[in-house]
């Protein structure tokens, strides 16, 4: 119903999902379900009943799609991580990485597993490289390892493109709602949650609101201006196709809140809501790239393939979970990061009310940048 050029319309229909996403929430319309999952679903459904343009379609540019991906995640992290520690961090993401590792490895050996109980014919090899890379690190892993193996004119190429941009964001959704699975709950320790929801406001006079505001905005659009600037120069001196910004980004943002921690920490809770706000826009925009038609019409192997893949990988990071006492949303963000980067698993960390993984889950999201092509490359020579 609406063109990809109708950028106010667009806006407001994701506007909606994200309002109805935080304010049902906040009201308990939603029962178990959190709302960012809500959200999702409601512009998923937009997408799939062509209300909404797809943003998985390769021939529609969306320059709204666009803004969000490009501004909406960088612009976000500073302002989720005006009170960070260290020490906290540290001790934490360690934690993190243990099982985001266990969840790569998965992967790969999923990958594996699907190579050889399914034939796809030559191509099969390549199909499970550039899986592999996605699901440990995301699209800019597929695109690399899909150059390496030259799969871009694979017969098998448009359906992959489909099944990842729509069966992941499903995949995506489970994840949200992991820690809500109450037959799951009782055989999983509790999560250290912090007193972070939405609905958890201070009040404070207009003014001083519309100060602390405008000081939060600031000094986030400094922080991301500095780690643009840089990540380039660097990424050309490194001579490396990662993109080095968001890594920067939190790099910075990690020193002013321990340089200068009482001031940011006056600013923390305004500045986590509004990037909650963003963070919530930001994933009604994921939602509009679940197209359930294209799905369905895509090769029904290539969704078994990706369905065994990440459903290995699943079953073995709750089954080394349990045994290692991790929470389910310790679980959840990790795989978070492993099958959708940095823009799932530090959205994801927010949500679960857990404001000290935020960095660990851009960290370890920004650890399977790295492994994602070595690893994707390593299956595919196997398989060949």
């Amino acid at each position: 119903m609406l063109t990809p050029d109708n950028n106010f319309s667009i806006i407001a229909l994701l506007m909606f999902a994200t309002a109805f996403g935080i304010v049902g929430e906040h009201k308990n319309w939603f029962g178990v379900l959190p709302g960012v999952l809500v959200t999702i679903l409601v512009t998923a459904i937009f997408t799939s009943f062509k209300i909404l343009p797809s943003g998985s379609d390769p021939n529609l540019t969306v320059p709204v799609y666009n803004f969000a991906f490009t501004y909406l995640i960088p612009f976000s992290i500073p302002l989720l991580l005006f009170n960070v520690q260290l020490k906290r961090i540290f001790k934490e993401s360690g934690r993190l990485m243990i099982i985001f590792l266990v969840g790569a490895g998965s992967v790969a050996i999923g990958a594996l597993l699907a190579g050889y109980l399914l034939d796809l014919g030559p191509e099969t090899y390549k199909l499970a490289a550039v899986y592999t890379a996605t699901y440990t690190g995301g699209s800019v892993n597929f695109m690399a390892v899909g150059k390496t193996f030259d799969f871009l004119e694979s017969p098998l190429f448009a359906a992959s493109i489909v099944v990842d941009n729509v069966f992941t964001i499903l995949f995506i959704m489970l994840l949200f709602l992991l820690p809500k699975i109450k037959f799951l709950q009782k055989y999983f320790p509790k999560a250290n949650k912090e007193d972070s929801k939405l609905e958890v406001f201070v009040p404070m006079k207009s003014e001083d609101l519309l100060v602390s505001l405008a000081k939060a905005l600031c000094i986030s659009a400094i922080l991301v201006a500095m780690g643009m600037l840089i990540a380039g120069p660097l990424e050309s001196w490194l001579e490396t196709d990662l993109s080095l910004d968001v890594l920067l980004i939190t790099v910075f943002v990690l020193i002013a809140a321990n340089v200068f921690p009482n001031y940011l920490q006056q600013l923390e809770q305004v500045a986590f809501q509004f990037g909650m706000l963003l963070l919530y826009f930001f994933l009604a925009v994921i939602g509009a790239t679940c197209n359930i038609g294209a799905l369905l019409s895509a090769s029904p192997q290539v969704l078994t393939f990706a369905i065994i893949v990440l459903f290995f990988h699943l079953g073995t990071i709750l089954i080394v979970g349990k045994i290692m006492k991790f929470s389910l949303e310790d679980i959840a963000i990790s795989s978070g990061a492993n099958v959708g980067g940095v823009s799932i698993a530090a959205p994801m960390a927010a949500t679960f009310e857990m404001k000290k993984a935020v960095t660990p889950a851009i960290l370890i999201g920004i650890m399977g940048y790295v492994l994602g092509t070595f690893l994707g490359i390593g299956v595919g020579l196997l398989l060949k």
